[in-house]
């Protein structure tokens, strides 16, 4: 499928904005993990058991089984995606500024993109074992009780957690499409000797042996 500069420019405009935007309220909220835990409490000489629901992110953590170990997980997992969201800003102004001028800042956006994207993935990654880490206490204390909907612990992730999955997603195709959109623009010869480092000897020496100018070899 055949697709223009002016298509691919307006299409990592679309996919940059979608990162920065999903990525931004995905850091800001907390709601990235619900849980919902039964609370056993003794009421007008009656035990009942009430089922407390709470949400938390990368701002709000409920640790109360928490130990030190799983606290610094969250701790850490805080810093990647905040960077991520830094790096991807700096890579959107970088690919508007280099679509204006069409030149090599188009190539250093996608790299900022991929970057970001890889952030993303790690503190993604940190947030889910600091998660299983906590709820597994849990997990296990909820075993111990009488089975039923009422006496078990349950979690689910929130919508911010899957907004910064969709930012990784579209940071990737972000920088794919710059990437070919950079690519497009110079595909000239002399573009592709200052893109790629030595083909210009390649090229001269090609040159040279279709000219029949070749080096004289010497057989012992």
């Amino acid at each position: 499928m055949y697709c223009s500069t002016r298509i691919l420019t307006l299409t990592s405009f679309v996919l940059g904005a979608i990162s920065v935007g999903t990525l931004s309220l995905s850091v800001a909220t907390d709601s990235w993990l619900f849980m919902v835990d039964p609370i056993t409490k003794k009421m007008d000489n009656e035990t009942r058991t009430i089922q407390v629901t709470t949400n938390s992110g990368l701002w709000k953590v409920c640790t109360i089984f928490g130990t030190a170990t799983v606290k610094g997980n969250n701790r850490m997992s805080v810093f990647f995606p905040v960077a991520s969201l830094m790096f991807m800003v700096m890579a959107t102004i970088l690919a508007i500024i280099g679509n204006i001028r069409e030149d090599v800042k188009t190539l250093l956006a996608a790299v900022a993109y991929i970057s970001g994207a890889l952030l993303l993935a790690i503190g993604i990654i940190l947030y889910i074992s600091a998660i299983n880490d906590e709820v597994g206490h849990r997990m296990k204390t909820s075993d111990s009780k009488e089975a039923g909907p009422m006496n078990s612990f349950r979690y689910w992730y929130g919508w911010s957690f899957f907004f910064a999955g969709t930012a990784f997603i579209t940071s990737m195709l972000t920088a794919v499409v710059l990437v070919t959109l950079y690519l497009k623009r110079n595909n000239k010869q002399e573009d592709m000797i200052k893109i790629i480092p030595g083909l210009e000897d390649v090229i001269d020496s090609d040159c040279n042996n279709d000219d029949g100018n070749t080096n004289p070899t010497v057989i012992l």
